[in-house]
């Protein structure tokens, strides 16, 4: 099953769910206050009734007429019929809520009422008293209780119907919502998964940022993995070639002895069939070493501490890309040499700063001035490579940590874009960082912290 028919599955069930949950206790609630409504409503009009029927009988003037259209006004739910007899048990006015309807709603309330069943009728009676004396009685039929009682009937039936029609209106918004969320998941997805098989075929893959944290998350494991592949590529053919050099020698003095033998130059003596055997030896223990490929397989994250004079070092650094620079035309200036014994990875570290050097170099331009400062901060020390080149816009600032990133305004479009990545990798391994600050035109300063745990005092 694919995500998006899960999540609209778990959307839909969830949001139905919680909607009857809703309407379940929201009816519950709404019922018994409702109940309590109707039980009020029917002792009052029962008090009303006995209040009348009193009055009524104790003048002896009456008209049966004017009683019933008077007691119908009492017949609400839940009294359905009321009777009243002389003090002699004489009938003297009936009416119900089957004789006081129209044709049409008479028919629709008689057909109801016979669907509810007749036993669920009770009979209140009410003696009418002048002073002591009984004058008659009155006879309420009602149903037995409001759950009975056909306002409650149609009430909870109103209930069910509305709450039919919430989880249908929410199950139409739960679909549109519920696909719309699901079609961009399934995009982001199916780009990822593009972007893995394209790593796997070792296609080029382009740079995905997906709004879901958990999606973005593979992604940007994707690229890492992919920037280890590659570095993994270039070791592995690195060990080739040193291998095809080392053999290249062996293999040389061998044929030339042979070639020797043939055309009888050299003798076939026991030194020359021991020099031949050495270098079968050599190319053995060549061929033997290739199981080192394997080793190139692991990532080298370790970081190898040594100590080492961090002035030198930087001064090292600027001598091999002094040559470079000049050529631009570009002056590399290095401020301090103050000394300090760094205790940390020395390639590491230093592999960082000429990658950010070489950046430097890229950016500016002809008659250009990079210079290079550190200082020994209480904490921490602090290296600033700064340039008067072209700047770095502020959305390039926010990426040209990424690996495989290239701005448009990248000097060398055949680059691919690790130098920064690796820079700022190396530097993190060695609980160090690297930002930068810079504006279009006016330059660019990347700031490299060590921490203090690194100095030795």
């Amino acid at each position: 099953m694919t995500i998006k028919k899960q999540w609209l599955m778990v959307l839909i069930s969830v949001a139905v769910f919680s909607v009857f949950i809703n309407s379940l206790v929201l009816s519950a609630l709404t019922n018994q206050y409702f109940k309590n409504y109707v039980k009020t409503n029917y002792e009052e009009h029962l008090n009303q009734i006995i209040q009348y029927s009193t009055n009524t009988l104790k003048t002896g003037n009456y008209l049966v007429n004017q009683m019933k259209i008077e007691l119908e006004t009492h017949l609400v739910d839940p009294i359905t019929r009321i009777k009243i007899y002389d003090q002699n048990g004489n009938l003297i006015v009936d009416v119900s809520s089957d004789s006081n309807q129209g044709f049409g709603s008479g028919m629709m309330s008689g057909m109801m009422r016979r669907m509810m069943n007749s036993q669920l009728e009770e009979v209140d009676h009410a003696n009418i008293y002048e002073g002591n004396n009984i004058i008659g009685q009155i006879n309420i039929t009602k149903y037995s209780s409001a759950e009975n009682s056909m306002a409650t009937w149609r009430f909870q039936s109103s209930l069910l119907r509305n709450s039919l029609y919430s989880i249908g209106i929410v199950m139409i918004f739960a679909v549109m919502i519920g696909y719309l969320v699901s079609r961009k998941m399934s995009r982001d997805l199916i780009n990822t998964a593009n972007m893995a098989q394209n790593i796997e075929i070792g296609n080029e893959t382009g740079n995905l940022y997906s709004k879901v944290k958990e999606i973005r998350v593979i992604q940007q494991s994707l690229v890492s993995l992919d920037y280890k592949l590659k570095l993994k590529q270039k070791s592995r053919k690195t060990l080739i070639d040193e291998l095809v050099h080392q053999t290249r020698t062996p293999l040389t003095i061998m044929k030339t002895h042979l070639e020797g033998m043939e055309d009888g130059i050299v003798k076939m003596s026991p030194e020359e069939i021991k020099i031949c055997e050495n270098q079968v030896e050599n190319i053995t223990a060549i061929i033997a070493n290739m199981s080192s490929l394997i080793d190139a397989e692991k990532m080298d994250t370790k970081v190898q501490m040594e100590e080492f004079e961090f002035s030198q070092l930087i001064r090292q650094i600027v001598s091999g890309l002094k040559v470079q620079f000049e050529r631009k035309n570009i002056e590399l200036k290095l401020v301090d040499t103050v000394k300090v014994t760094l205790k940390t990875d020395k390639y590491k570290l230093s592999q960082a700063i000429y990658n950010i050097l070489t950046n430097a170099y890229k950016y500016t331009e002809t008659n250009g001035k990079v210079q290079i400062n550190y200082q020994i901060m209480p904490d921490r020390l602090i290296l600033t490579i700064e340039d008067n080149g072209s700047g770095i816009s502020e959305e390039d600032q926010r990426k040209i940590f990424d690996a495989y990133y290239k701005s448009s305004r990248n000097a060398n479009p055949s680059g691919e874009g690790l130098g920064l990545y690796v820079a700022k990798e190396n530097l993190i391994s060695m609980n160090g960082d690297i930002t930068v600050e810079s504006r279009i035109n006016h330059g660019s300063k990347f700031i490299v912290s060590i921490p203090r745990e690194y100095i030795e005092q």
